[in-house]
């Protein structure tokens, strides 16, 4: 009998630990939003995201997520394959050419004012490919994608890729004509509403698939919407809402963009909504991010879209603003709520995890170039590993560079554009980034060991990887391409106040980039080729508020506390007659460590000897650190680390313990410092079956017929665990 109840025990832990993991995903990929365009990572005085900022605090949010490429088609053959660009062949968003190409090819040569050659890109997502909906298609997932696709038209769409419904069955790059209905491009959606938002209208159709299909079985969402893609536009009485918002001094001052992810948060919320409707959001794994930086090319106005800063650049470039986009998981009994990881990660390492966290079988012979970071939503640590982005082309936006790829590893980051350099072949730009996050200061030759340590990874990738290179342009005639113009963006990118002839300059500095609480700080400026009528002025727009003493031609502030890593900035405008020239500066703040805090409903509570107690607490860590947790009772012969994935803890009360009271202790800490709270139990004898509940304590108990009634429930469960794993397979 004994080895019968220790049988059924196993059984029950394993049927618990089943259901505890998730098995449905849905997948958030938004189109071109920025690192800084929402309030993840601190909060954003013009921009609003209220359902993206609450979702990120229920799992992991990553400060140190890159996209594979700075452009949309690449990132998304990434998330798709597991692969680079370099390797999937997909180089650029050349998709809407009716030519087709599956894969990437070399050119010999090239116009002859440019020193190297461009490599065609694959025009099209090979449906040949093992893509992550199709291993899970096989799995038994029912799967729908919602959005923008952007990786071939028919026959090379999501229903050529494991989907088995693509709404709106669109394949270009934005919606066409506009994001208010009527829709041109989507003639299947009937507008329910004047003026519908094509990203809320996919989201009601979203929420309407999962509340009919989430009882047959696990599913796949992709959530592709368009936004915040150009065409630029929303609806009015939103932009005239952050119209009033608008400062100008502030990097992000666009109403129309504001309005744009104003709509995109909208849209997340009735996702989600859908999720608590059929009480499955324990069973869901979200993953949000962006397929590449945020939009600082095309003009609005007389703005650009967006600003990434501090982050320097954005969309189409090899900077971090290019790459470096906003990103969380949700992993219910895996990540912890409201937790931030410093750790890298790509785009290509969510193939590995989902296909690998979902058991399910990796495909044969496909490589794959990311990694599986479950120890990272864990809370542990992935050794350190190169971050590459290949981008072998050259639109002239601002801060273009011609032909080039990119290592980030280890804090240091190298960015090679092949066949231009001046007194080298190549050119070389090496930016050590744990500490200069503007990348301002190049330090190709004051560390060569670190370029070349950092070029030897570089190449050996993409020698590994058989990428399509840039070679040397054997016509370029020599004297005809202009070095000066490398990072000058062509004149329909040009803000309308650089078009004017304007010879006013203004150099600013920071006595540090990088600061902790209770520093002082100074701040200032050189106005050039200013005259007597010439003025600066300044105002702070990110960070906590702090006070400025004026000083000449500059400030001093004092460094407030942060619980994380926050940036305090300042933006200038420099103003001489009729020339204008704005710049932004910025700080680096480090966190000061504050000891988590642990809660429980009672210190004290009265049980029956024999019951199990259901025991919730609460948890919390204003630095958003892993946290860990000890329980320890000297009665209750307990000492124990448990994960706090899931706030709940199971006491079991042995029925022959001799004691009336027992007490525990829940120990709190971030590896640094830490907390405790104590609950006392006053024991009674056994009783019999029935249950008590304890607000956030539940105690349960059972009379000793009942293993015996459970016999035949867990085998007829046992049974139809395997008829179901069976039919999911078939």
């Amino acid at each position: 009998m004994r080895q019968l109840v220790i049988l059924l025990c196993f059984l029950h832990l394993t049927f618990a630990a089943e259901a505890d993991q998730p098995k449905n995903v849905i997948f958030i990929l938004a189109d071109d939003l920025g690192w800084n365009d929402t309030s993840i990572y601190q909060h954003n005085k013009f921009y609003e995201t209220p359902n993206i900022d609450a979702l990120a605090q229920k799992g992991m949010t990553f400060t140190q997520a890159f996209s594979n490429s700075p452009l949309c088609s690449p990132t998304r053959a990434s998330i798709l394959t597991g692969q680079t660009p370099a390797r999937h062949g997909i180089l650029n968003p050349n998709i809407e050419t009716p030519t087709v190409r599956l894969t990437s090819s070399e050119r010999s040569s090239g116009p002859r004012n440019q020193l190297s050659t461009v490599p065609l890109t694959a025009t099209r997502l090979d449906t040949s490919l093992p893509t992550l909906v199709k291993v899970l298609k096989n799995e038994g997932y029912h799967t729908a994608h919602f959005g923008k696709w952007h990786l071939g038209s028919s026959p090379y769409s999501p229903l050529e890729h494991g989907f088995d419904i693509d709404i709106p069955h669109f394949s270009g790059s934005g919606p066409y004509g506009g994001y208010l209905a009527p829709w041109s491009f989507a003639p299947n959606l009937t507008p329910e509403t004047e003026e519908e938002h094509i990203d809320i209208r996919l989201a009601k159709e979203a929420k309407k698939w999962i509340l009919n299909n989430h009882s047959r079985g696990p599913f796949y969402v992709n959530f592709w919407p368009f936004s915040v893609h150009a065409p630029f536009n929303a609806k009015q009485d939103v932009v005239e809402h952050f119209i009033n918002k608008r400062s100008p001094f502030n990097s992000q001052r666009s109403a129309t963009y504001a309005g744009m992810v104003k709509h995109f948060d909208d849209a997340i919320a009735i996702l989600y909504d859908a999720l608590e409707e059929v009480g499955i959001i324990d069973d869901t794994i979200i993953v949000f991010t962006s397929d590449n930086g945020g939009n600082m090319y095309d003009v609005l106005g007389e703005i650009h879209p967006t600003s990434n800063f501090p982050l320097r650049s954005g969309k189409a470039t090899q900077y971090d603003g290019g790459s470096r986009v906003p990103t969380f998981i949700i992993w219910p009994g895996l990540t912890q709520s409201n937790t931030l990881s410093n750790q890298p990660i790509q785009s290509a390492d969510f193939y590995p995890t989902l296909l690998s966290g979902l058991n399910a079988e990796m495909p044969k012979g496909h490589i794959v170039d990311g990694e599986d970071i479950r120890p990272i939503l864990r809370g542990d640590t992935l050794s350190p590993r190169p971050i590459f982005t290949y981008y072998p082309t050259m639109p002239r936006v601002p801060d273009w560079l011609p032909p080039s790829a990119t290592v980030l590893y280890d804090g240091w980051k190298l960015i090679k554009t092949f066949f231009y350099g001046d007194k080298e072949e190549h050119r070389y730009a090496l930016y050590n980034v744990a500490s200069d996050v503007e990348e301002a200061r190049n330090l190709a030759n004051e560390r060569p060991d670190k370029l070349i340590e950092l070029d030897s990874i570089l190449s050996e990738y993409l020698v590994s990887t058989n990428a399509s290179l840039p070679l040397e342009n054997p016509d370029y005639q020599q004297g005809t391409f202009s070095f000066y113009s490398i990072g000058k963006p062509a004149d329909q990118y040009l803000l309308p106040e650089e078009q004017t002839s304007n010879n006013l300059s203004l150099d600013l500095s920071i006595s540090s980039p990088l600061a902790n609480a209770g520093d002082k700080l100074f701040a200032s400026w050189d106005l050039l080729n200013g005259s007597a009528s010439s003025s600066v002025s300044y105002r702070q727009f990110m960070g906590p508020d702090i006070t400025t003493e004026a000083q000449n031609n500059g400030f001093s502030f004092t460094v407030p506390e942060v619980d994380t890593a926050q940036f305090i900035s300042f933006a200038f405008i420099a103003k001489d007659h009729e020339k204008t020239v704005r710049k932004q500066l910025s700080v680096k703040v480090l966190p000061v460590n504050v000891a988590p805090t642990i809660g429980l409903l009672h210190t004290t509570i009265t049980a029956s000897k024999g019951s199990r107690l259901t025991i919730n607490y609460t948890v919390n860590d204003v630095n958003k650190d892993k946290l860990y947790l000890r329980v320890q009772s000297d009665d209750l012969s307990i000492d124990e680390n448990i994960s706090i994935a899931r706030p709940v803890y199971y006491l079991d009360i042995p029925a022959s313990f001799t004691q009336n009271q027992a007490d525990i202790n829940f120990t709190v800490s971030d590896g640094l410092t830490s907390n405790s709270s104590g609950l006392r139990i006053t024991l009674s004898e056994a009783q019999g079956g029935g249950s008590t509940n304890y607000g956030g304590i539940q105690e349960s108990r059972t009379g000793g017929g009942s293993i015996i009634m459970l016999i035949p429930i867990l085998l007829i469960a046992l049974g139809l665990r395997s008829l179901s794993y069976s039919l999911l397979k078939s």
